[in-house]
């Protein structure tokens, strides 16, 4: 009876390890194209697997593969999909987050500085806590900057927003940047990230806003003439999990996640202006012409769409108190 007891602990051990080292991996979807996104999914998972022994991988699935944003923000709730990475504004989509459309306002953020430290602010937290209650995600945290949005055409050059008459833009399904788009004058046109290069290959829009890297990383130099530096968004890229996932897992590899989220920013965030700078030269070698619009022009018609949405399109002052953070 001495020896089975030993025996019989041993084989529940053993069971426990295999359970563990048996577990499926979180899917992790996202829109964007993999040369895009694919290296700071792909870094952070490394990240995970480090910090469990393995324990907890994470696969991810981009260009829209397990479905659009609204589908991937429904597909938290439902259970469909695990894990997002996504873009800070989408946050706009998920259900009762509303007020994360002046996230998309633009300029209301001064500078990437000044979002970053809306990202970390006693602001941001109260306007998520609601938000993850009522999606029924957990946001794991801040895992990359971007490089601002810019404007791209294949057949126009912009230098106000008079030149944006009846442009066909392809834009993200977020209503502060369709209304913005709107206000340009533009014809704003949502398309699926996976299917934006045939759509401007084929004509089917005009151009498109995007930064410099995922400019370059796309390859949209190929059916783009025209990069417009604007500078009219400011954003980064967050990880979320399904809260029933999140909850399942041991505090220990909650901590992990988190912690991973921050190891990954630090060389995301890196990578990310690294290669926008370089983009630049990639981009006029591929024969686009960078061009410098009249920034007055657009902000003072970007302000006449902010103000006439406070109060309908987030809650009236959020867009106030997201410039008063310091």
């Amino acid at each position: 009876m001495t020896r089975i007891r030993p025996l019989l602990a041993g084989l529940a051990l053993a069971s426990l390890a295999f359970a563990a080292s048996a577990q499926p991996a979180l899917r992790m979807a996202y829109v964007a194209p993999p040369p895009v996104w694919g290296p700071i999914a792909d870094r952070y998972a490394k990240e995970v697997a480090d910090r469990t022994n393995g324990e907890v991988k994470v696969q991810s699935f981009g260009a829209g593969q397990l479905g659009s944003l609204p589908q991937n923000y429904a597909g938290l709730r439902t259970g469909q999909i695990d894990m997002m990475l996504a873009d800070t504004g989408t946050l706009a989509l998920a259900k009762g987050g509303k007020d994360f459309n002046a996230l998309f306002a633009p300029y209301v953020f001064r500078d990437h500085a000044h979002f970053k430290a809306f990202m970390q602010s006693d602001t941001f937290r109260q306007m998520l806590a609601p938000v993850e209650q009522e999606a029924g995600f957990k946001y794991v945290g801040y895992v990359s900057d971007r490089s601002p949005r810019q404007l791209t055409t294949s057949n126009r050059k912009v230098m106000k927003p008079d030149d944006m008459k009846g442009l066909k833009v392809r834009v993200p399904e977020t209503p502060a940047i369709l209304e913005v788009m709107k206000g340009w004058g533009a014809a704003p046109t949502p398309v699926p990230a996976a299917e934006l290069y045939l759509a401007m290959k084929q004509g089917l829009v005009d151009g498109q806003d995007n930064g410099f890297d995922a400019i370059a990383g796309a390859k949209y130099y190929e059916v783009q003439k025209y990069a417009m530096r604007i500078d009219y968004i400011q954003s980064g890229l967050m990880v979320l999990m399904a809260a029933d996932k999140w909850s399942r897992l041991s505090p220990a590899h909650q901590k992990a996640m988190t912690e991973a989220v921050a190891a990954t920013e630090k060389w995301a965030s890196q990578m990310t202006w690294d290669v926008a700078t370089k983009s630049i030269d990639t981009l006029k070698a591929n024969g686009m012409e960078i061009v410098e619009p009249d920034l007055a022009a657009f902000k003072q018609a970007a302000d006449k769409v902010t103000t006439g949405f406070d109060g309908q399109l987030w809650a009236k002052g959020t867009v106030e108190k997201i410039r008063a953070v310091k």
